[in-house]
């Protein structure tokens, strides 16, 4: 009998010197110059061989009040029309846009610490956790295996690398601490819809989140029952964020918007329309607080990828200068993520039900002929090496990002027919 398809997500990011990609239980670390493998996690088919603790069912996580939360709780800071049935309606979402079977362990996210010595990895699947792991200079040794609520849908450590945050696909926001290893997680916040990426200042005094709901929320930390601001003005989902500097940050949107904001006074300092919704955003720092390149992945457009040059000219002044659409086969293939270098831009999705790696040279936007296609095939078999929980070759189908736009309902236009056909009726029997 043949395995349905399952979809899965595929991560890659670029963390100086490596290039990390995770499949199915396995992540390889990748020289990006070369692409020879020199280190790698496998997860096992049971994450209990990792110490992993099942969690009673139905149940969330064992949490600790968060900092500043005796008097109310995290989640209360969502706004108050949270009905009872919100729950119900989020987890429905979450399901939709789910990006795993529920009978085998698979990556979801993987980070690196700032300080480049931890490693933080989710899993979806029947075993939802939070593995950390000390990356250097052991070869990834495992320090905890927690277990999650729900998918994860975004990584964040912080800026001194003592705690990560964890966003799940309900928009819940959880801190996990990586100096006691072992420690419950706290509830610092919630969304009403699930949370695409979250950032954390470089004071630790803000956390900065985005949502399906067009929100963009700066919360006080430690004091989390208290939002700061809100960066509002996107009409979609909020897919990406970037911090460039103490002050401002960047964002990316299915309503086909690039948007830089002073996230301190929730003002919107730069619009730059893009020619398709953007689905993924990375931004590199060209020079510190001044210049970035920023890259968004464009859905359903005839150019998977396009690259800008953001530029500070004041204090609350950006420019954007110069940019490059890399064509990247679009169409030919199913493209689901990609990462930035100095040079080139790694490219993921999906090709005959396997994952496909390809390299384009950032300047030019052609495909880089550095690269030999040997070096290329033998990571991505190195992924698909490894069988899935029912003994099969991992097949790939990236997440269906339609689910991220909102559905709308026009029952307006049938009122007003309906309307005219009624007092159409009413005048031909009065003549």
């Amino acid at each position: 009998m043949n395995n349905p398809t399952r979809r899965r997500m595929a991560t890659i990011f670029f963390a100086e010197p490596e290039l990390v990609i995770g499949l199915g239980r396995r992540v390889l670390f990748v020289n990006p110059d070369d692409l020879q493998i020199f280190k790698e996690i496998e997860l096992p088919p049971d994450l209990a061989a990792c110490g992993l603790k099942a969690p009673e069912p139905g149940s969330c996580p064992a949490t600790e009040p968060g900092p500043g939360q005796e008097q109310q709780p995290a989640a209360a800071a969502a706004d108050d029309d949270a009905a009872a049935g919100s729950g119900a309606a989020k987890q429905q979402e979450a399901t939709a846009s789910g990006s795993g079977s529920a009978s085998e362990v698979a990556v979801q996210n993987v980070s690196y610490s700032p300080d480049g010595q931890l490693l933080a990895v989710t899993t979806s699947g029947a075993q939802k956790a939070l593995l950390l792991y000390r990356a250097r200079p052991e070869h990834a040794r495992l320090l905890s295996a927690r277990p999650l609520a729900r998918a994860a849908s975004a990584l964040r450590f912080c800026c001194d690398s003592s705690s990560v945050l964890v966003t799940d696909k309900t928009g819940d926001c959880y801190q996990y601490d990586c100096v006691e290893v072992d420690a419950a997680p706290r509830l610092l916040l919630g969304h009403l819809s699930v949370v695409y990426d979250i950032l954390w200042s470089e004071d630790q005094q803000h956390i900065i989140t985005c949502d399906r709901d067009d929100k963009i929320r700066v919360t006080n930390y430690p004091a989390t029952f208290d939002i700061h601001s809100y960066c509002l003005g996107h009409r979609e989902f909020v897919s990406g964020l970037a911090l460039l500097t103490d002050r401002h940050i960047a964002s990316a949107s299915g309503d086909k918007t690039l948007r830089i904001w002073n996230f301190i006074e929730g003002k919107e300092l730069l619009v730059h329309e893009l020619p398709a919704p953007a689905v993924r955003m990375q931004v590199r720092v060209l020079e510190s607080d001044k210049v970035f390149q920023a890259a968004v992945l464009l859905y359903d457009h005839v150019d998977a990828l396009a690259v800008y040059r953001l530029e500070r000219s004041g204090r609350e002044s950006w420019t954007i200068k110069g940019t490059q659409m890399v064509r990247a086969e679009a169409g030919a293939w199913s493209i689901c993520n990609f990462t930035l270098t100095a040079n080139r831009i790694y490219v993921t999705g999906a090709e005959n039900e396997r994952l496909a790696l390809r390299v384009y040279d950032s300047g030019t936007g052609q495909q880089s002929n550095g690269v030999p296609e040997g070096w290329l095939n033998m990571v991505l078999d190195g992924l698909h090496a490894l069988p899935d929980a029912d003994g099969n070759c991992v097949r790939f189908q990236p997440e269906d990002l339609s689910v991220w736009f909102k559905k709308r309902f026009d029952n307006v236009s049938d009122y007003l027919e309906r309307k005219k056909r009624r007092i159409e009726e009413q005048q031909q029997k009065s003549n």
